[in-house]
């Protein structure tokens, strides 16, 4: 007997892609920019629209009228994350890491074309508190965008830098795709990942990959004051590596299977 195949729901699809518009887009959009890019009618789009603001996944953005991604999006990212056995078993490490060095761990991953910090452990005597759990963090400036950049499969690469801005944060930010493919080639062949001051003067880390039975699923980095990460670099790069290979052994990692 054959399985019906089930027809999917036209309203929830096209409330699904004007969702997905804002994985690749900064800006706010209004209901002629949804119209435009999907091809339905105004009158069809403002319908969804309106539900999707009611319940929470929208918002209009006061200073345009146009809308942005709402609160209930957010709350729905972060309580995924917070399922993953990532954030679970990485915690036990990252405090670790904190309580050794007396500066923040933060363990972040991909969402969408986004890097974002889905855990962080502070010391009592934080140094500053950027970033928090939930920020999106500059892929080209961070241990843990260049990580995951490092260790992702071309394509997806492709598809991120394409219309990426390197903007310059500090004297120390990588500023072209050129020198930013040079610099993740040398950290796939490191294993490990160096912020010099690059997104925050004053501020610099080391970060280490942490990878599942399938690859990669997100990285962490020792991220505090310059001058304690560099006058103690070596100690560093040896326990981000100790800490990167037990934590994704634990996640199911095999090496010898990549």
């Amino acid at each position: 007997m054959e399985t019906k195949k089930l027809k999917h729901i036209q309203s929830i699809t096209r409330a699904h892609a004007i969702l997905s518009l804002f994985i690749n887009e900064k800006r706010s959009l209004g209901i002629s920019d949804f119209a435009r890019v999907l091809k339905l009618p105004k009158t069809t789009v403002q319908g969804i629209v309106h539900t999707l603001c009611h319940l929470g996944y929208l918002e209009k953005d006061p200073e345009n009228n146009k809308y942005r991604l709402g609160p209930y999006v957010f709350q729905l990212g972060m309580k995924y994350a917070t399922n993953l056995d990532l954030v679970s078993i990485s915690r036990i490490w990252a405090e670790r890491l904190c309580a050794q060095f007396k500066q923040p761990v933060n363990i972040g991953m991909l969402v969408g074309n986004k890097v974002v910090i889905v855990l962080r452990i502070e010391p009592e005597n934080r140094f500053m508190s950027y970033p928090q759990v939930g920020s999106v963090i500059p892929t080209h400036t961070t241990c843990i965008g260049k990580l995951l950049c490092a260790y992702m499969e071309k394509q997806r690469l492709d598809e991120i830098l394409k219309d990426y801005t390197f903007q310059m944060l500090t004297p120390n930010s990588i500023t072209t795709r050129e020198a930013f493919l040079k610099e993740i080639k040398k950290v796939r062949q490191e294993g490990i990942s160096f912020d010099n001051q690059e997104s925050v003067m004053g501020l610099a880390g080391i970060g280490g990959p942490i990878f599942n039975y399938t690859g990669i699923i997100a990285a962490f980095a020792i991220t505090g004051n310059a001058d304690f990460i560099l006058g103690h670099k070596q100690d560093i790069i040896h326990a981000v590596r100790d800490t990167s290979l037990q934590l994704s052994l634990q996640l199911g990692y095999n090496p010898h299977s990549f």
